[in-house]
């Protein structure tokens, strides 16, 4: 596991970015630092988007991210970079089924090398994870996606694994 690079940004004074009103310190601070793991599926997504907020956090990013599914091209130096000034994090859903989960979000951003400066932007994505071995990793994510309507166990997942829904996210 990759060691996060110091933030500098965030001290303990500060509200965390992800939004949920504590400071970044006791929130989003004690998994960057690796003094704990995030707990639950919901928990990492709001890291990670601290993650991109705050910038030089590259290696956490990397080291949550499921080995199986990172881009080869997305290092911890690439991640590291702050290329939107992200706004603002929103909860919309999160489904847990044993070691699977999905959390859909809308992360409101700008971006920094617009010019002038452009309307802000929604990313609005349902984020895939899975347990390995008691930690939670993101696995991928379907930007846009389509409603979050309970599927048939036979129909295939909403999360886009091509999967049957009851060997996916039902399970």
């Amino acid at each position: 596991m990759n060691v996060p690079t110091t933030v500098t940004e965030a001290p303990d004074a500060l509200s965390c970015p992800c939004g949920s009103g504590r400071s970044y310190e006791r929130c989003c601070g004690i998994y960057h630092r690796l003094e704990q793991a995030a707990p639950t599926p919901e928990a990492l997504m709001r890291s990670r988007y601290t993650a991109f907020a705050l910038g030089g956090l590259g290696g956490y990013l990397v080291s949550t991210w499921d080995p199986g599914a990172l881009d080869p091209t997305l290092t911890s130096a690439a991640l590291d970079q702050r290329d939107q000034q992200w706004l603002g994090l929103e909860i919309v859903d999160v489904r847990t089924a044993g070691a699977r989960a999905t959390v859909e979000f809308k992360a409101r951003f700008r971006p920094r090398r617009a010019v002038p400066a452009g309307p802000d932007q929604t990313l609005h994505e349902r984020s895939r994870f899975h347990r390995h071995r008691g930690n939670w990793l993101y696995v991928d994510g379907i930007i846009d996606p389509p409603p979050a309507d309970s599927p048939s166990r036979n129909a295939p997942c909403p999360c886009g694994s091509g999967k049957k829904a009851k060997r996916c996210c039902l399970q």
